[in-house]
């Protein structure tokens, strides 16, 4: 025992140490973090010629720059990327597994139900084309339980629009912004994003106010769990002046013609290959305010609506307090789920990001000088569209797995998606009990898919008498028989409780993901290349694979060391790396403090 608290004090004195040190050099004034959805890794080198000076290269430029930064979790989502971001801590650790998830022994929430359909691409068969959403349905109702959203808090109004109050809720730690206020009390902590859970995630419980985009409105709203200000939402009388006067997107200048073509793979014979909503090419219609959010002009919205906080707020404007400001820029997700990494929808969008960051560094250096700490990142990358990749090899070992939970409308088996029907009828060989597509769809074995996981339909499990660890073993085996549909490696949830000194890497990221009381009852992993079906002709991510995981992470500052860092990092270090800067400590058991931070 004396020697353990020998050791114990030789780690927590350095520790100690560090963290009086920064404290005393002093903070800066502001700290910004900005997160980029789903802008991988290499997006940023890619479109490098096509910036400017004042926008990504100028970031770059006398920064810590990490080139091997990586998410320690497989579940490579908007809300888990995010509330890593914020807190340092793995999906596991902050209990955001997912954007959403299934809730077994929860009443069934009609609103979350409703919710989950519509935002959702599910699987509709053709004989249940013709019927409706009730507010008591057959499938999703008899079977009790609802689907989470992340950010879902059903005690909170929104201030604006009909949708449902969201908060921080779901989170089961502190993050970045609770230590902020904890070790400077006076210090303002918000969040602003085009999406809630990025902002929300990102600002943490204690956060005074969270902003996101709803595009109903459209406006910038919030809800009553913050202490927000009204002065902050007059921003919206400006928000009309955000939709391009042409009604369309139309490709910038920035990028030469023939440059275009050799940085993207976007010939005719891709165009159908791409979301269509919009157009599979340019230009694209901007006629609704949801249009609007699949296109670049949203950077600047943000951005300024950036600003306009920090103004009305007066952030950074009380010496010896630094404020934290989270600014996550959501369009690019959009955009790059529609159209595709390799696009050039993507690389006009990257280099029009370019300039609306400099525009926004340009404020910031006018405000606050030197004084002000950046930190710029993103939540995830992204996988190729595989019907894209194909066309330019055809060889090329991609595809996507559907097995999307059916339409509200569904009533039978028949109804499924066919490779979940596939699913029903092997599971049901591997248990011997009966299988129909006629029987009724409350009788199917697998009841509720959300990526990356199933979730067994345990009253119909239970009426069988069939044992519970009995058919998840067989789901599982059943899953692994499908190896050439993508799968690569699949486990139950009990395998995932229980000890592994030999799990393979995919493996712990999963277990750095599993939390037993949101997770399903069945994780897979796919091979890289493949993606979940759930969208038309969209890519996506969510895999514990590079293209999904490796993510740009550079910090810029005071108290920064500047250089390339070639060491193993992640955005889970970023709130280690702060709280070491400003005198806290946070983050979670796979956070570290990054080698940028100066010994001064």
């Amino acid at each position: 025992m004396n020697t353990s608290r020998k050791l114990a004090r030789l780690f927590l004195f350095p520790l100690a140490l560090l963290l009086a040190f920064q404290a005393a050099a002093g903070p800066p004034r502001i700290v910004v973090v900005i997160s980029l959805d789903q802008v991988r890794y290499d997006l940023i080198d890619r479109f490098a010629p096509w910036f400017t000076t004042r926008g990504f290269k100028r970031l770059i430029e006398g920064s810590a720059r990490f080139t091997n930064a990586r998410y320690r979790h497989a579940v490579a989502f908007t809300g888990p990327g995010h509330a890593a971001i914020g807190t340092g801590l793995t999906a596991a650790e902050s209990g955001i597994v997912g954007n959403s998830w299934f809730e077994r022994d929860a009443a069934v929430d009609v609103d979350q139900w409703a919710w989950y359909f519509d935002d959702i691409t599910s699987y509709r068969s053709p004989a249940a084309n013709t019927a409706i959403f009730v507010p008591e349905g057959d499938w999703w109702w008899k079977a009790g339980g609802s689907p989470r959203y992340c950010a879902y808090d059903a005690r909170v109004k929104v201030t604006a629009g009909k949708t449902s109050g969201m908060s921080p809720v779901n989170l089961s730690a502190d993050g970045i912004g609770d230590r902020f206020k904890e070790r400077y009390p006076q210090a303002r902590v918000i969040g602003l994003a085009i999406k809630d859970r990025a902002a929300i995630l990102m600002a943490g419980r204690r956060a005074d106010a969270a902003y996101w985009f709803d595009y109903h409105v459209p406006a910038w709203v919030s809800s009553t769990y913050y202490r927000y200000n009204p002065d902050v939402l007059a921003f919206n009388s400006a928000v009309p002046g955000y939709f391009p006067a042409s009604a369309q997107w139309s490709p910038s200048p920035f990028i030469p013609a023939a440059d275009l073509q050799r940085a993207t793979f976007d010939p005719p014979a891709a165009w159908p290959l791409k979301n269509n909503t919009y157009g599979g090419t340019f230009p694209h219609p901007i006629k609704v305010p949801k249009a609007l959010t699949y296109s670049p002009f949203t950077h600047e919205l943000v951005l300024d609506f950036a600003q306009h906080v920090i103004a009305t707020e007066h952030l950074g404007s009380h010496p010896g307090t630094p404020d934290l400001l989270f600014v996550g820029v959501s369009s690019t997700d959009y955009i790059g789920h529609y159209y595709g990494p390799d696009s050039m929808e993507v690389a006009d969008s990257m280099v029009r990001l370019d300039r609306d960051l400099g525009g926004f560094l340009d404020a910031l250096e006018r405000r606050f000088g030197d004084d002000v700490l950046v930190v710029l990142t993103a939540d995830h990358g992204v996988t190729n569209n595989p019907e894209i990749v194909k066309l330019r090899d055809p060889k090329a070992d991609v595809g996507r797995l559907d097995l999307r939970t059916p339409d509200p409308r569904a009533r039978f088996i028949s109804d499924l998606p066919p490779t979940r029907i596939d699913v029903e009828r092997a599971l049901a060989r591997k248990l011997g009990v009966p299988f129909s597509t006629s029987a009724p769809l409350t009788d199917a074995l697998v009841y509720f898919f959300e990526e990356p996981a199933l979730w067994l339909n345990w009253h119909r499990i239970e009426t069988l008498g069939v044992d519970p660890e009995r058919a998840k073993r067989a789901l599982r085996d059943v899953m692994l028989s499908m190896k050439d549909r993508g799968i690569d490696e699949v486990w139950t949830s009990t395998q995932l409780q229980s000890p592994n000194p030999h799990a393979t890497r995919a493996e712990q990221l999963m277990r750095a993901s599993f939390r037993s009381d949101r997770s399903g009852d069945v994780l897979m992993a796919l091979r890289p290349g493949w993606i979940w079906m759930w969208g038309t002709n969209s890519t996506t991510h969510g895999q514990p694979v590079e293209n999904d995981l490796h993510v740009p992470l550079i910090f810029k500052g005071p108290g920064i060391t500047p250089g390339t860092y070639d060491v193993d990092a992640s955005p889970n270090d970023l709130a280690a790396t702060l709280g070491a800067l400003l005198g806290f400590e946070a983050g979670g058991r796979q956070s570290h403090v990054l080698p940028c931070v100066q010994h001064r």
